[in-house]
């Protein structure tokens, strides 16, 4: 039996919400305790537009409604037509141009992370890409992450030009040299620290302020 959490009524996924109310919603939610509910992980899927391996990720999720949540970040000009009795209907989220190394990359995930926060029972958070797969079935996927005390993030000292080479002594003292690491930019990650990462402000801001091509946000913001 899967473990129990508390929920609130979910937000719908389409608001007028800026990044910044979106964030304070998630500091209220976090504080309000009601009804129990199973763990649910969140798929969070960045993508330009379309996710072409879909019918696959359909049956990856099919027979297991209620112990997961989808939410689709696409660019904002595109027009997509769901079927209604797909169960990526109704996924997509209030989004913005996203550019590749920018910060509006991080922003993209911060605002992903932001929007699943919103369902307090959603406790595992899984940034996906449109060329991604299940390499397991839903079972044995679930019950690892929701078993897990642990957050899966890409992070090592790159001592090259590709890692260290992008560091920006600017950034010094609150991120050293020392401090510094690259990594992919996918990752899946606790309800704690979800939170935390939606929340930043301190290292946020430096890198929006200190990180530009070539050095590459989403590879280093969470990383370091």
């Amino acid at each position: 039996m899967p473990p129990k959490v508390s929920i609130t009524k979910e937000m719908p996924m389409m608001h007028n919400m800026s990044d910044e109310d979106l964030v304070k919603s998630v500091m209220e939610i976090s504080k309000v305790t009601t009804t129990n509910t199973p763990y649910k992980v969140a798929f969070m899927f960045l993508t330009p537009g379309p996710l072409p391996l879909a019918p696959l990720w359909e049956l990856f999720f099919k027979g297991h409604n209620g112990l997961f949540t989808i939410y689709v970040h696409p660019h904002p000009s595109y027009n997509d037509t769901i079927p209604h009795d797909s169960i990526f209907y109704g996924t997509r989220i209030t989004s913005q141009p996203v550019y590749w190394g920018d910060i509006s990359m991080v922003d993209a995930e911060r605002r992903l992370l932001a929007n699943a926060l919103l369902d307090p029972s959603n406790q595992r958070f899984m940034l996906l890409s449109d060329s991604c797969i299940p390499l397991f079935n839903f079972t044995t996927t679930y019950n690892y992450l929701v078993n897990s005390n642990l957050s899966y993030i890409s992070s090592y000292d790159e001592k090259r030009k590709s890692g260290r080479g992008r560091y920006n002594p600017q950034m010094s003292p609150n991120i050293t040299i020392h401090d510094w690491r690259k990594g992919s930019q996918w990752f899946e990650v606790n309800r704690d620290l979800a939170l935390e990462i939606v929340t930043d402000k301190k290292y946020y801001t430096l890198f929006k302020e200190y990180c530009h091509p070539p050095c590459y946000n989403d590879e280093h913001y969470l990383p370091t």
